[in-house]
């Protein structure tokens, strides 16, 4: 919404949700912006193979899908650590490769990857999914390393505990008391809004940004200072 609002065009990836994908589309459209709609499963080499030679040439990525299942150490599959890394790690170098060519004709380039504060901390049962997190804030810096000459910049967004369906899965029946002791612990005593994570992101999109790479970007009201 708020890249629409800024007359860009946003394409969007859903993997099985295709009616709120549509409806997200949807309350695009209504404010007069363009959004299009992609299919497919990112953790899926085919998939994503065939949402890829759909995508034109596109100046922001931002790579936000997570597997997010929780297990013990001793518990983790070998399904579950395959997908986490398939979903969370390899899309990410996938999709950048991808887009890398138009970015360096313009010489101008934005990639973000939606990290958590688990990626530095541990963060009970939260292994396969802070170790995935952990590799992209790597690739992040990888990528800003590399392509930097090309007026491309790449950091990584940590919004610490936010409402999503993939927190909710993560705590389950557990998510509201959650919520509220991140709330309780903040300096800020409340928790990060989508606005604010996405004015965030457009921020380091503009020009007068360009030094600023390589980064992972806290924006958690100071939770990650006490907790």
């Amino acid at each position: 919404m708020k890249f629409s609002k800024e007359n860009y065009t946003v394409y969007i990836n859903y993997n099985r949700d295709e009616e709120k994908a549509k409806e997200t589309k949807q309350l695009i459209e209504n404010e007069g912006g363009k959004a299009v709609l992609l299919q497919a499963d990112i953790g899926n080499k085919d998939s994503l193979k065939a949402m890829l030679d759909s995508l034109p040439s596109i100046d922001v990525f931002i790579h936000n899908a997570v597997y997010a299942k929780t297990s013990k150490i001793e518990s983790i599959t070998d399904e579950e650590w395959e997908k986490s890394i398939g979903v969370n790690v390899t899309p990410l170098l996938k999709i950048s490769q991808h887009i890398f060519s138009g970015m360096k004709e313009k010489q101008y380039g934005r990639i973000f990857a939606i990290s958590s504060l688990g990626a530095s901390r541990a963060v009970n049962s939260y292994t396969n999914i802070g170790v995935a997190k952990a590799a992209e804030e790597a690739m992040i810096r990888y990528i800003a390393g590399e392509w930097g000459k090309y007026g491309i910049t790449a950091n990584t967004i940590s919004p610490g505990s936010m409402d999503t369906e993939a927190f909710r899965s993560v705590f389950a029946e557990k998510a509201d008391e959650r919520l509220a002791y991140v709330a309780t612990r903040s300096p800020l005593k409340r928790i990060v809004s989508f606005e604010e994570v996405a004015n965030l992101i457009y921020h380091y999109c503009q020009p007068d940004m360009s030094m600023v790479t390589g980064q992972n970007i806290r924006i958690d009201g100071g939770y990650s200072l006490l907790s």
